[in-house]
């Protein structure tokens, strides 16, 4: 829990390189959902990492099954944000 804290903190501090050390092994070793939302974050907006609307929703998707509903809004944002009408 305080690799997660500290992860976070150093996300909102805008240390991105810091915080994807920290949390991208919680998210793909330890599989916590909240990690694996931030590591979907960072990606999405391309923060610390490469920009990837395609690595941030597997992200997302991963921690929604864990049941976490802050990716699950993400997710449905996006979906509905990227259709497309005719």
């Amino acid at each position: 829990m305080e690799k997660l804290i500290e992860g976070i903190n150093a996300y909102n501090a805008g240390e991105f390189a810091a915080a994807y050390e920290i949390l991208y092994p919680l998210a793909q070793y330890e599989r916590d959902d909240e990690a694996q939302l931030y590591v979907g974050m960072m990606h999405f907006y391309g923060e610390g990492v490469e920009k990837s609307e395609e690595k941030a929703m597997e992200w997302w998707k991963k921690a929604m099954r864990s049941g976490n509903q802050d990716a699950a809004y993400r997710l449905s944002e996006l979906k509905t944000s990227t259709k497309t009408t005719f």
